[in-house]
C-alpha cells in the first residue's frame, strides 16, 4: 500500500459555518484529508460534514459539496459550505506560498474554477482570452484598448464582471482585463479584487480578510 502526501499549500479558514478540506494523500481508493485541522481517511462513498468523496484516482480525489463537484489534486484545499448563504458574509483567506513563493488562490466565476495569482502590482483581475472563454465571460462588449505584454503590445478589453469567488468569498461588480493572448498564464488576481480585502502577513502567510461596507 502506497501512501502519498503532500505539503499543504493552501488552507482557507472563513468566519462563517464550513469545513476546510485538503487532500494530503491517498491509498488506493482511499484519500487522506485534513478536515479543519484533523486528517481523516475517507474512501469513496463515504461523508464528512458537508462533502463527500465521490472518487479517489491516482493523486486525484473528485468530491462533493451540496450541488457542486470538483477535482482536488494532492495539497489542494477547498472551502465546502454548509450554507449557500454562506459565501456573502464576511470571512478570511489564509494562503500559503508555494514552492516558487507565490500566493495562489481558487477562483469561481460563472461556477467554473481556476487558479489565479496574487499580484499586488496587477490593477485589475487579469486574463487571457482563452481563459476568460473556458469560463463563459462575455468580453467582447467590453472597452477595447491596448496593454503591454512581456511579448509586446496587444489588443484587452476592459469589462467587470458581476461575481468572483476567491476562496469561499463573493465579490461583486469587479473590473477586469482580458488579454487578446492564448497561452498558459495564470489569472492574476490585481488590485480590483485585493481592495475589497484588508491584507495582512503572519509570517510566510498571507491572510486576506474582507472588509465591511
Amino acid at each position: 500500500m502506497r501512501i502519498i502526501l503532500a505539503l499543504l499549500a493552501l488552507c482557507y479558514c472563513s468566519l462563517s459555518f464550513a469545513d476546510d478540506i485538503v487532500l494530503i494523500g491517498t491509498m488506493g481508493n482511499k484519500g487522506v484529508f485534513q478536515i479543519n485541522g484533523q486528517k481523516k481517511t475517507l474512501q469513496a462513498g463515504q461523508e464528512s460534514g458537508a462533502f463527500k468523496v465521490l472518487a479517489i484516482q491516482g493523486e486525484t480525489a473528485t468530491v462533493s459539496s451540496g450541488s457542486q463537484q470538483r477535482q482536488l489534486q494532492l495539497g489542494q484545499g477547498y472551502v465546502a459550505q454548509t450554507s449557500e448563504n454562506n459565501e456573502n458574509s464576511g470571512g478570511s483567506l489564509v494562503l500559503s506560498p508555494d514552492a516558487q513563493g507565490h500566493y495562489m488562490a481558487d477562483l469561481f466565476i460563472n461556477q467554473v474554477s481556476r487558479r489565479g495569482l496574487v499580484d499586488t502590482g496587477a490593477t485589475h483581475l487579469s486574463m487571457t482570452r482563452n481563459v476568460a472563454e473556458a469560463m463563459r465571460i462575455s468580453y467582447q462588449s467590453g472597452q477595447l484598448g491596448r496593454s503591454q505584454t512581456a511579448n509586446g503590445v496587444i489588443n484587452a478589453w476592459l469589462i467587470r464582471i458581476p461575481q468572483v469567488k476567491i476562496g469561499n468569498i463573493m465579490v461583486y461588480d469587479v473590473p477586469a482585463v482580458v488579454r487578446d493572448a492564448n497561452d498558459n498564464s495564470p489569472i492574476l488576481i490585481g488590485t480590483s479584487v485585493l481592495n475589497r480585502f484588508q491584507m495582512k502577513r503572519d509570517q510566510d502567510l498571507m491572510i486576506l480578510s474582507k472588509k465591511a461596507y
